[in-house]
């Protein structure tokens, strides 16, 4: 079960995705409608639209530092509580659809991935039909300690999830759509075997399996399904879909891509979790742009006076202190509000915990030290550009070190930031308010359509596609 929350205000950021920011289609005093656009991408860019999840007014728009450090533009919007909605946001009367209206769809409601870096769900699934993949992927594998919005959605949706998994993986030409989920999660795992017996008979041309996977975090990564799947140890830079011929994609996210085909609704929502180690949990589901501090009051259970609050997993997030001002953001799966403990600090005891549980099999001891004494050569060929920044090895040392944070730092800045990438600040998020103006699309929804200003675009096949991951490359 989950709680419907219904915040006072949203603050919807232009950039909560990989690709560059989208640009503001609303001015401060414009009202503002359920499900209406509000952010649209700029001519030639790669990015995603913006919707709104309340109506109400815009107070504001300013530029805003997310806590993960992205600067982008966001649209303040005082919700009215009315609840007026766009009179497009309703079912579909018939689902007809090619495989490049599907993917239109989702494109235009500005579905992105829910569990990751948040890269253009379109995108990827152009990719791979681009690809040739042969088995569709389904991570139902929320590994994170006290995070369980996947697993709700797959409990309360089990047949958006399968119809939305179904759909995608029509639209890519795979032939199995296989779902991936742990191996004590038996009341998921019968809700995916309903639903799939109930629409079966509608994708006959697919062929269903359920994998489980031992209970372990973490787990779902594409690199360690690759492995686990398929027996392969790809390198960095490798893809799925080139070396395995297969794609994944998060449960949410494809139960959103559903939303978005059947019921003509865009990404504006979606189901976070409210836990921690002193609470007995929440998921709510939430408004986009809500800020956490208004998941934290209706989340009566959790002190959190002195407690950290960290924005996503209690391992991997960071740790945020104005709680006002900070949103729930499209990839936002979970609020973690744990206990603030001090391990006192010691030379490293060469126990060799944290080799055990690292899930790359590298020896972060090793790798920390080397990158202290200088040794940035060395710790490369020990592995540390493969760290996944999992936070495993620095919980589990008994020495206090936060081994986590030097490696995981060491191994970003060898990959390279591209306009792709969540981590990258180019392009709209450099120029300022008043140079935007607002983009003319009154109150579209855009899930019927939107223009894309690529003038390429008229000049290529009907179904090819930029793709930003493989250097602009035309396909």
């Amino acid at each position: 079960m989950f709680e419907r929350i219904y915040p006072s205000k949203i603050i919807l950021p232009m950039k909560m995705h990989s690709g560059v920011p989208a640009v503001p289609s609303v001015k401060a005093g414009d009202y503002v409608r359920i499900g209406q656009c509000v952010g649209i991408p700029e001519k030639g860019t790669f990015s995603v639209p913006v919707h709104s999840g309340i109506s109400g007014r815009v107070s504001e728009i300013k530029d805003i530092r997310l806590p993960n450090g992205i600067l982008t533009p966001a649209v303040t919007i005082i919700n009215d509580m009315k609840r007026t909605r766009l009179d497009s946001l309703r079912p579909r009367s018939g689902l007809k659809l090619s495989a490049s209206e599907a993917i239109g769809i989702i494109r235009d409601a500005g579905i992105c991935g829910m569990g990751g870096e948040g890269i253009p769900t379109a995108a990827k699934l152009k990719r791979a039909r681009t690809e040739v993949v042969s088995d569709f992927l389904v991570n139902c594998l929320q590994s994170e300690p006290y995070s369980t919005s996947d697993l709700v959605a797959i409990t309360e949706y089990p047949d958006y999830v399968v119809s939305g998994s179904s759909a995608c993986a029509r639209a890519v030409g795979a032939s199995r759509c296989i779902f991936l989920i742990s191996e004590n999660r038996k009341q998921q795992r019968q809700a995916l075997e309903n639903s799939i017996k109930r629409i079966k008979d509608d994708f006959k041309d697919l062929e269903f399996e359920i994998k489980l996977f031992r209970e372990r975090f973490p787990q779902g990564y594409y690199r360690l399904v690759a492995r686990a799947l398929y027996g392969k140890n790809l390198a960095l830079g490798e893809t799925l879909e080139k070396s395995c011929k297969a794609v994944l994609f998060n449960c949410s996210t494809m139960l959103a891509c559903w939303e978005a085909l059947s019921d003509n609704i865009p990404m504006m929502s979606r189901i976070v979790s409210v836990s921690g180690d002193a609470s007995g949990g929440h998921n709510m589901l939430v408004p986009i742009g809500t800020p956490v501090s208004e998941l934290l009051t209706n989340a009566q259970d959790i002190k959190n006076g002195s407690d950290r609050i960290v924005w996503g997993n209690c391992l991997t997030g960071i740790e945020i202190t104005d709680p006002e001002n900070t949103p729930v953001v499209k990839t936002t799966s979970v609020i973690s509000v744990v206990r603030r403990a001090e391990v006192p600090r010691t030379p490293c005891i060469h126990c060799g915990l944290c080799s055990e549980c690292c899930p790359m099999n590298l020896s972060p001891n090793t790798i920390f030290e080397m990158l202290n004494q200088g040794l940035k050569q060395k710790a490369a060929e020990e592995g540390a550009r493969d760290c996944i920044a999992c936070g495993s090895c620095s919980y589990v040392c008994p020495a206090g070190i936060n081994l986590t944070t030097s490696i995981a730092s060491f191994a970003g800045e060898g990959r390279i930031i591209e306009i792709n990438s969540l981590l990258d600040n180019r392009g709209a998020g450099d120029k300022s308010i008043e140079s935007y103006g607002a983009a003319s699309v009154g109150e579209a929804s855009l899930l019927e359509d939107y223009p894309d200003g690529d003038e390429k675009v008229s000049k290529r096949a009907a179904d090819s596609i930029t793709l930003p991951f493989e250097k602009d490359k035309e396909v």
